[in-house]
């Protein structure tokens, strides 16, 4: 079930600029997919990573996560920061105490940001998701990535 969403969430993405980055595992230990859109004024990431549990220290996982993301991308911080869409899989997230909305950024701080988290637990088949400025501004890429998920799994909102 892991990888099924991922043609559609590749296609999806793909309609707003994205283009894949060629072998996201080498830097990226559990990555299946990397995609960023670097424009004159937007730099954007999509990060899918697959994990066999859930990171005891989920804060600290999504801290490097963020980092490894923004150097995969080749980011520089000027004129704009990196804002990352994160997609984590893993068994068990749905029954766990992590809660994405927690793991999304409060402040922009001009350099790497996690602007929405998807937490997808193949053992339930749902999915949870937050976006970091509120379900009342997203943008059109991460209503794509949230179609994909919601086609093949059932959003959980606890």
């Amino acid at each position: 079930m892991t990888h099924t969403f991922l043609p559609e969430l590749i296609a999806a993405i793909s309609e707003h600029r994205y283009c894949e980055v060629a072998d996201p595992s080498k830097t990226i230990a559990e990555a299946l997919l990397l995609m960023k859109r670097q424009t004159w004024n937007t730099n954007r990431a999509v990060v899918v990573v697959e994990v066999p549990e859930t990171p005891s220290d989920f804060t600290g996982y999504m801290r490097r996560l963020r980092t490894q993301v923004a150097r995969r991308c080749r980011f520089f911080p000027v004129p704009r920061g990196i804002g990352i869409q994160a997609v984590v899989v893993a068994p068990g997230l749905g029954g766990s105490d992590v809660d994405p909305s927690r793991h999304v950024a409060r402040i922009d701080n001009q350099w790497a940001i996690v602007q929405s988290v998807f937490l997808v637990d193949p053992e339930t088949g749902t999915y949870r998701a937050a976006n970091s400025w509120g379900q009342l501004f997203t943008g059109a890429h991460q209503d794509a990535i949230n179609t994909v998920p919601a086609g093949s799994l059932r959003r959980h909102d606890a």
